[in-house]
């Protein structure tokens, strides 16, 4: 995860945060209240996941730089980003963990079992 953010005029370019133990266990606090991938977060809930990323990113930024130093179009990318590393379905370099060619054919064989229970 690449993170360029605009401080007093310059751009401050941070990568790889180091996702511990405690990053995933507060990650984990705020997921039980909100699904940052599926629900509409609330700007306080924002702020918490932002907290986090400040602590993964090792404290180089506050949260008011990460608001203020992200171009609009790149804030909600970069709050994704984080939550799918999180998650663990990205790598800290942007790389997928599951792709598509992990999975054959047979995984979605849509051919229906004669297992239904009745008899």
């Amino acid at each position: 995860m690449k993170l360029t953010l605009r401080i007093n005029g310059e751009e401050k370019v941070m990568r790889e945060p180091f996702i511990s133990g405690l990053i995933m266990k507060k990650y984990n606090t705020l997921r039980e209240k909100v699904n940052y991938l599926e629900d509409s977060a609330t700007n306080d809930q924002i702020d918490a996941l932002v907290g986090v990323i400040v602590e993964a990113f090792d404290k180089q930024f506050t949260i008011d730089e990460f608001w203020a130093g992200l171009r609009m179009d790149d804030f909600k990318e970069k709050i994704i980003e984080f939550v799918l590393i999180a998650e663990g379905l990205l790598s800290v370099d942007g790389e997928a963990i599951v792709k598509p060619e992990d999975f054959k054919q047979e995984d979605f064989d849509a051919t229906p079992s004669d297992t239904d229970g009745a008899s």
